[in-house]
């Protein structure tokens, strides 16, 4: 399993919330340390290519690999010049690839690549061997373009084709390689595929007015109730934030809540292997990563950086990965 490209735009949300929110939410000091930290989290910066000096996280496998971007510092602002995929092994750098494209945007326990690029002036699906060899996976020549956004632990590839600017979802099922199953599709305007669990299930992020969907093994898509932007889902458990309110929230694979989690929560964020919520709230008026537990907090993190965006927690729950100060990052538990 692994989460969604593109998890640099949370860094993004976090820094915005920052900004709105920073000064108005003070927690009680019960709460700000309501339960005492289980490890003594120890900091890894993962390497970067030489010649680069910041990257991105995109996936994780829960475990070993885990994809991105690398580059350098843009002048002004949080750009990166020269951005270039790249994988990781246990933090090692395992590929870069030579050109702007292909795109990396997932991998799985297996560390089976998928992406994009290129082909006659259309984004097309791909998978990319560890040595950058891309093989184009089959398409509708009615499509616009197509990407490979997600890759399954079994080795399912799901991803989006476009068709006059309509959104469709699409299946490379492993057990049938060169075929694709088109799957149905909500009409709407936008829809980012966020991340999939071991059992397929699929959480897509969506127009402001529809929220986060939840693809089930029923076959069908749900909308999150109430309205929230979904960030992760393991065995059916959803997780994010719901956009009415500063809190985190945890849903079925069926969108009804379970809980919200408030007492300064940002959002939730990450699942780990035993059920373990990580995400981020707001202590004193400052943004740190946090651990919960059922809705409390399991161990305030208060040992990891205050700058760290928390992405995943390991199938273990004993790393947590995300990126810190523009590098890619894990705290272990020591």
């Amino acid at each position: 399993m692994s989460d969604r490209r593109r998890r640099r735009a949370l860094a993004t949300v976090l820094g915005s919330v920052s900004v709105m929110v920073a000064g108005l939410v003070t927690l009680p000091a019960g709460q700000a340390g309501a339960a005492a930290a289980a490890c003594t989290w120890q900091k890894t910066v993962w390497d970067l290519p030489a010649g680069t000096d910041v990257g991105t996280l995109d996936g994780y496998d829960g475990d070993r690999w885990a994809v991105g971007i690398t580059g350098n510092r843009a002048w002004m602002g949080e750009g990166i010049t020269d951005a270039r995929g790249t994988l990781w092994d246990n933090g090692k750098v395992a590929l870069r690839v030579s050109g702007e494209i292909p795109h990396l945007n997932d991998v799985n326990a297996s560390g089976s690549v998928v992406g994009d690029t290129v082909v006659g002036n259309e984004f097309v699906g791909i998978t990319v061997d560890h040595d950058g060899t891309t093989h184009q996976l089959p398409g509708d020549p009615a499509w616009d373009n197509y990407s490979a956004d997600l890759v399954s632990d079994n080795g399912d590839i799901i991803g989006t084709a476009t068709v006059d600017l309509k959104f469709r979802v699409v299946v490379w099922p492993a057990g049938a390689p060169g075929t694709y199953r088109v799957l149905p599709t909500p009409d709407v305007t936008y829809l980012h595929l966020q991340d999939v669990d071991s059992q397929g299930r699929i959480i897509a992020q969506s127009d402001s007015s529809v929220g986060g969907l939840v693809w089930d093994t029923d076959g069908q898509w749900r909308k999150l109730a109430p309205i929230g932007t979904p960030w992760a889902i393991r065995d059916g458990r959803v997780v994010g934030g719901l956009n009415a309110t500063n809190a985190a929230a945890e849903w079925t694979a069926r969108g009804g809540l379970v809980r919200t989690i408030a007492g300064g929560a940002i959002n939730a964020t990450a699942v780990g292997g035993n059920g373990t919520v990580g995400g981020h709230r707001f202590v004193n008026s400052q943004r740190r990563p946090v651990l919960w537990r059922d809705g409390v907090v399991s161990d305030p993190l208060s040992t990891v950086g205050s700058g760290f965006v928390l992405d995943w927690l390991s199938n273990d729950e004993r790393t947590l990965v995300g990126v810190e100060s523009r590098r890619p990052v894990a705290y272990d538990c020591g």
